[in-house]
């Protein structure tokens, strides 16, 4: 199974822009240019357990419907996305802006694309052997993607537009693992400048390392897509765990920020171009490396396999999408990642806890501190002394509905069926500040529904447990 993600693509007039000029962030400067955002988000593939998918868009444009005019460029820089652990999230493509007119249709250019998947069918597919985990470069056949639904689209002056896409993974995956893109729209925003109603679009968990730090503000830059946020802080950002660098403020606030730590940033888009930061999270102190990866079998006390999804900054010897073989060693410290705990600080859910190597579990996304890199025979192997419990994102079915106001998730990817202790079944437990997209809550899911959640997987015995704050019905 799959899953579906989101990518923002945000169209903005420049003299509104906090990050013009920005490498990923593109500024095509129109004269009285509409303010408009556009996201993207995939739906997932059954039967192979696909553990990384990224992909080079390399272009966007809408098309006049007036066919005299010449498309306009919305995406002009090539941004590179990981659809992978977008399932529940958002991820900004772009910040432009375009005219004034009438649209028939927007067409979006796709380049190299990597995935990784774990082969827990009856046989080989392809050159991908039983139970292994392979990378493989599937081709983009066509490259591009029209969209001519729900078109033609009026962009009045003075407004603030924005368009909100499905990349369909199960459908564009081939059986030949080439991927022909199955793009549509699921949502339009349209709105006048003017009008003040909330984030236009919004982006959770975006890391980077901050390069620049100026007032109330800092340049956030993402190593792997590129991208080059100019991040704004106010009195209701909050931030989380700038302690362990030292910062003594109480509670933290912006002077904690200094350059080359490595955050993790919620953030807003208001249809004007400017990023605004609710939350911001220390993720690594300065001069220092994190990577994050999803387990793929744990095998020892002492060590586990991993499929790496996100290192920030490069690290060398390692590759996004790369397997790895994870050493942990004896000192090795085991946190949980306090942004899925409840308003007092703390889990207010019993019995979860990630303490030792005895709560590792297939499936868990975890962030690893790098001691050290060595590659022998083709196998990497990362030795390290700090392991910190990540939410994941995982797609399944609800099956029972307890009335304690937790449900079971079924119908889970072969990364989890497959597994040599299989995971058939996942007990789902909501915190109190629950995020919910595309279902207004808990009484409006029914035994069947498909949903991606997102929130800390803990070893628990029967069966694992998932403690979510997100869920997004599919």
């Amino acid at each position: 199974m799959w899953r579906n993600a989101i990518v923002a693509l945000v169209l903005v007039s420049c003299a509104f822009l906090a990050a013009c000029g920005g490498s990923s962030m593109n500024t095509t400067p129109t004269v009285n240019g509409v303010p408009m955002s556009l996201s993207i988000r995939d739906t997932p593939p059954s039967g192979v357990a696909v553990l990384f998918f990224e992909a080079l868009i390399t272009g966007g444009s809408l098309q006049p419907s007036d066919t005299k005019k010449a498309a306009v460029p919305v995406v002009t820089t090539p941004v590179e996305v990981e659809f992978g652990h977008l399932q529940t999230d958002t991820a900004f493509l772009s910040l432009s802006n375009i005219p004034a007119d009438t649209y028939s249709s927007l067409t979006l250019t796709f380049g190299n694309a990597v995935l990784t998947i774990v082969n827990h069918s009856p046989a080989a597919i392809g050159s991908c052997a039983k139970d292994a985990v392979c990378q493989i470069t599937p081709t983009f056949n066509p490259s591009t993607a029209t969209l001519s639904s729900p078109f033609p689209i009026t962009v009045d002056a003075n407004s603030t537009f924005g368009i909100k896409l499905d990349f369909n993974v199960n459908a564009s995956l081939q059986s030949d693992l080439s991927v022909n893109p199955t793009v549509t729209v699921v949502n339009v925003t349209h709105r006048q400048r003017a009008d003040d109603q909330g984030d236009m679009e919004r982006a959770d968990d975006v890391d980077g390392q901050v390069t620049t730090v100026g007032t109330n503000m800092f340049m956030l830059t993402n190593e792997r897509s590129g991208q080059s946020f100019t991040v704004n802080v106010d009195s209701n950002t909050t931030f989380q765990d700038f302690d362990r660098a030292g910062c003594t403020a109480s509670p933290q606030n912006f002077s904690c920020i200094t350059m080359g730590q490595i955050v993790e940033v919620d953030l807003s888009e208001s249809g004007t171009g400017t990023m605004l930061a609710k939350r911001v999270k220390l993720e690594e102190q300065a001069n220092q490396a994190v990577l994050k990866a999803t387990i793929t079998t744990v095998d020892s006390s002492t060590q586990f396999h991993a499929v790496v999804f996100n290192e920030q900054p490069t690290v060398s010897g390692v590759s996004e999408g790369g397997s790895v073989v994870v050493t942990i060693l004896p000192n090795t410290m085991f946190q949980a990642s306090n942004e899925e705990m409840g308003e007092d600080g703390g889990f207010t859910q019993t019995g979860l806890t990630f303490a030792s190597a005895a709560d590792l579990l297939v499936g868990q996304d975890v962030q690893i501190h790098p001691q050290m890199v060595t590659s022998t025979g083709g196998v990497t192997t990362i030795t390290t002394d700090r392991i910190r419990l990540r939410p994941s994102q995982i797609t399944g079915q609800v099956g029972t509905i307890n009335s304690d106001g937790t449900f079971t998730l079924t119908g889970l990817s072969p990364l989890f069926t497959g597994a040599t202790s299989p995971v058939t079944s996942i007990k789902v437990e909501l915190v109190s500040k629950m995020e919910f997209e595309d279902v207004s809550g808990l009484t409006g899911l029914a035994a069947g529904n498909t949903v991606s959640v997102k929130g800390l997987l803990f070893n628990t015995t029967g069966s694992p447990t998932l403690l979510t704050k997100g869920i997004r019905k599919q």
